[in-house]
């Protein structure tokens, strides 16, 4: 039990029952979490660390606290409780990740990152359910008509949303470029480019434009961190940025998040504000308890009901991670989530200050990968998806994981 991979493998079992709960049968969810919680009694008792396995712990013990009240708040049992498991099984797959800390497999996670960026677009790509509109003029609707498509999961018909596939994809480009500034060997560059492009192209075809903006983003935090004579352009860029922001910040989310012709989604600022409105009016009056996990379009229909999105536009989320969190989760869950995410930044911070060679650029790609998920949140909720919630928790724990590395695990010869 002090292994750290012999604990992640057991860690995993649990998480697929977790994960689909409402196809197995009533008692295997309970079996499951009391599963995962004798693991963790098992080896904090081999360890003698109970609540120092990684530094949000007590944030992480504070969430798992708050899905009871959730659950007792939820209009509608049946769909807060799978999610409720599904949020357990988040936290499984965090610590099975973040406990490689310890592992010496660790270096070779940013091989890893990029063969799972380059497995994901060609997997995602194909089951994309893309924009009929265009969204971003200067990409040609004729390239929709050579791409493969018609992949399909069972249970969702539709397809993969471009929003949130775009938002997946995008969280694996940033840790590409920094693997291809400072890669830890020259064929792990010529990977890391690969991955890049191809990434760099999905992302682009899905149009979604919180994704592009949260890169750039991204971008600027990674080539500022690796490329020293860029991070004074990028300062002054910042500062005049800001500037333009506080003139014509509005305008400019307004042009850029411009309305869907059809009417039927949220793609307008206007839309997306009042969305958040309803959020926050969600938070002011649940504010200890939230309304329960996958409840916001149920309570939003009926408490608070929206004028600017069409009626039969389906909205199964405030389009923003942190509103999301204060509405079902109440100021709570929200003051915790925003602890996790100082928690992450500062470890990753941290291991860029002090950490050389691979470690160093792992953290700075994976700092990136943050920055994506922090800005596209503004606009969006990623993590609404279950799919895409475990992938991004299971981001979460990578992160960690090389943020707890204190020292070289093999020497560097």
């Amino acid at each position: 039990m002090r292994s750290p991979w012999l604990f992640g493998l057991l860690a995993l079992p649990p998480i697929p029952v977790l994960f689909f709960s409402a196809h197995v049968p009533a008692w295997a969810p309970t079996a499951a979490m009391i599963w995962l919680a004798a693991l963790l009694i098992v080896r904090s008792a081999v360890t003698g660390r109970w609540l120092s396995h990684t530094p949000a712990d007590l944030i992480l013990l504070g969430l798992l606290a708050l899905l009871p009240l959730g659950l007792w708040a939820a209009p509608e049992r049946d769909i807060t409780l799978p999610r409720t498991y599904a949020f357990i099984a988040n936290i499984a797959i965090f610590y099975a990740l973040a406990m490689q800390a310890e592992n010496a497999a660790l270096r070779w996670t940013g091989w890893l990152l990029l063969l799972a960026g380059v497995a994901f677009t060609i997997a995602i790509v194909p089951g994309t359910r893309f924009y009929a509109e265009q969204k971003l003029p200067f990409i040609a609707k004729s390239m929709y008509e050579i791409l493969p498509s018609g992949l399909r999961l069972p249970g969702d018909e539709n397809g993969f949303n471009p929003n949130m596939a775009g938002g997946l994809l995008a969280l694996f480009l940033p840790p590409a470029l920094a693997l291809s500034i400072r890669p830890h060997h020259w064929t792990q560059r010529i990977l890391a480019i690969v991955a890049l492009i191809l990434l760099a192209a999905a992302v682009m075809l899905t149009q979604s434009r919180g994704a592009i903006l949260a890169l750039l983003v991204a971008i600027v935090v990674v080539t500022g961190v690796l490329i020293n004579p860029l991070r004074w352009l990028w300062w002054m860029g910042g500062w005049i940025a800001l500037g333009v922001a506080a003139l014509k910040g509005g305008a400019i989310l307004d042009a850029f998040l411009n309305a869907d012709p059809s009417g039927n989604g949220v793609h307008s600022m206007a839309q997306r504000t009042e969305l958040w409105s309803r959020a926050i009016y969600a938070g002011l009056d649940f504010p200890f308890t939230g309304i329960g996990l996958g409840s916001f379009p149920r309570v939003m229909n009926l408490l608070y009901p929206s004028f600017k999105v069409n009626i039969t536009a389906d909205v199964p989320h405030a389009h923003n991670i942190y509103l999301q969190a204060l509405a079902e989760m109440g100021y709570p869950g929200l003051v915790l989530y925003l602890a996790f995410f100082f928690i992450l930044l500062f470890s990753l911070s941290r291991q860029i200050r002090q950490a050389q060679d691979w470690a160093r650029s792992l953290a700075v790609g994976l700092l990136g990968s943050l920055t994506v998920l922090l800005v596209h949140g503004i606009v969006d909720t990623p993590t609404y998806s279950p799919l895409s919630a475990i992938v991004i928790w299971g981001l979460f724990g990578l992160m960690m994981a090389v943020g707890m590395y204190t020292q070289p695990l093999i020497p560097d010869s």
